[in-house]
């Protein structure tokens, strides 16, 4: 169980994770054999129509931080099961460390002209997940654990756990898009997507302020032979026991709630009120919301060889079902000191337990029934060499996730001799601090990609996309 925990916090700290920062693979936006750049823009058009593998045709998955990156989690998972010990994974932490996840997928998605129109149908799954995490949290639970207790041992620590942010969405969407071209020069798209929502879980800890007691170090315990490395207290003298906590003081004023809507499951309240349980069973999934989304976009050609594009994405909201919904609050304060009956509570068990915090059962009109989507603005410039066989280009990004927007900004030059082969490198600095670079290749149906194939030994976003597609009807010359 410990083994399991640290994995899922360290995968939740650095997600290796989520995300890098786009929805789509950026490195496929100038490559025309291929159908994923309609989905980053439904003004653009691929040479000829598609028809993509079900659930696998067009698999994307992607993560990043701000903090951590895979170097970290590879190192926190060899590390053993003193995770708070890690002085490497803790002196990287912030203030305010956040993190975000993606994932999408197409169960059934396919794309064909018809006139001078190019008409697309998707049906997919998506997954949206975002965190902020107190620096402070982090420390509590090191202090909990013993780490340092030279130094900490018979103090008072005050922690400001405040700030704590999680969102976690999942829908299904069902889209049409069509796109035309007007003009020579202008050719413009949009797509309508009708959304079943699956499941959502907000938290929001506005403010959780601990005093907290640390205990004397147990008897018989010198602390002039501590070295200062928790690893080295655990040989010579064992963790604190339950007992060493007894008559400790325990203190804290706490002001947050927590939200799930999920058909057939969500949390689950003792008799008295108080949050007990989160009950989730995949055989009761169902749709417990709906929405509506819309994507807009357009290119221009200024010149023969010079191109410009813009796209609006996921603008659109999900309603959620209130019957569906529970919130568990908590807002006041409290003054312990630590014993046997309520050890297991506040210092035993598991720190991340909902039980900790006191939450109550809340009224579900009470509720954000609605919820907007992570939308996305793209602007992009491409410039075509060698009968448009080879282009250069840049594109802007900027994703408007929670807890907090994510820009990139991406480089990149495309290769595009035939329909059945296009390959593409770019290079975006900003999410992956400058260590990585992406890579892109389309060989017949099967198209790989990543935006972040780090070269440095810590990328700090990691994502990757498969498809595998099959071409319809025959092929168009390049408008875009």
């Amino acid at each position: 169980m410990k083994k399991c925990k640290r994995v899922l916090l360290a995968a939740g700290l650095v997600c290796a994770a989520s995300a890098a920062q786009a929805q789509y693979l950026r490195t496929s936006y100038f490559m025309e054999g291929t159908s994923t750049r309609i989905q980053m823009n439904p003004g653009l058009q691929p040479t000829r129509g598609y028809f993509n593998f079900p659930i696998i045709g067009s698999l994307n998955v992607s993560a990043s931080s701000n903090v951590l990156g895979t170097g970290d989690i590879i190192d926190v998972l060899d590390g053993g099961e003193d995770l708070f010990s890690n002085n490497k994974l803790f002196d990287r932490l912030k203030g305010e460390n956040n993190l975000n996840v993606n994932f999408n997928t197409d169960i059934l998605s396919f794309g064909w002209y018809r006139g001078k129109g190019f008409w697309s149908v998707n049906v997919g799954l998506r997954m949206d997940v975002g965190a902020s995490l107190s620096g402070d949290m982090f420390s509590m639970m090191r202090n909990m654990n013993g780490f340092a207790i030279e130094d900490l041992a018979g103090t008072r620590q005050q922690y400001n756990i405040a700030n704590q942010k999680l969102n976690v969405s999942a829908y299904a969407e069902v889209g049409l898009g069509y796109s035309r071209q007007v003009t020579d020069k202008l050719t413009v798209g949009g797509r309508v997507k009708v959304l079943l929502g699956l499941a959502r879980a907000e938290m929001n800890i506005k403010q959780f302020d601990v005093d907290l007691e640390i205990p004397n170090l147990p008897a018989g315990v010198d602390p002039g032979e501590i070295s200062g490395n928790y690893s080295d207290y655990v040989s010579r003298a064992g963790e604190f026991s339950p007992e060493d906590w007894y008559g400790s003081h325990y203190s804290y004023e706490a002001d947050g709630s927590i939200t799930t809507t999920l058909k057939g499951g969500g949390m689950t309240f003792d008799q008295n009120g108080m949050i007990d349980d989160f009950d989730i069973e995949a055989g009761d999934l169902g749709i417990s919301g709906t929405g509506f989304g819309i994507d807009l976009g357009a290119s221009y050609k200024v010149w023969d060889n010079l191109t410009v594009s813009a796209a609006v994405l996921d603008l659109g909201f999900l309603k959620w079902k209130e019957s569906a919904t529970t919130i568990a609050t908590v807002s006041g304060y409290g003054d312990e000191t630590i014993d046997s009956d309520n050890y297991d509570k506040y210092i035993g068990g598991d720190f991340l337990s909902l039980e900790r915090f006191d939450f109550a059962e809340g009224d579900p009109k009470e509720a954000d029934l609605k919820t907007r989507l992570a939308s996305t603005i793209l602007l992009a410039g491409e410039y075509g060499l060698l009968n448009n066989k080879l282009s250069v280009g840049a594109m802007y990004t900027c994703r408007f996730v929670q807890p907090k927007a994510l820009n990139e900004l991406t480089f990149s030059a495309t290769f595009r001799p035939k329909n059945w082969f296009n390959a593409a490198v770019s290079y975006s600095p900003i999410q992956a601090a400058g260590k990585s670079i992406g890579l892109a290749l389309k060989f017949g149906p099967l198209f790989v990609g990543t935006d972040y194939m780090y070269f440095g030994n810590n990328s700090k976003s990691v994502n990757g996309f498969f498809g595998f597609s099959f071409p319809l009807g025959a092929s168009r010359a390049s408008n875009n």
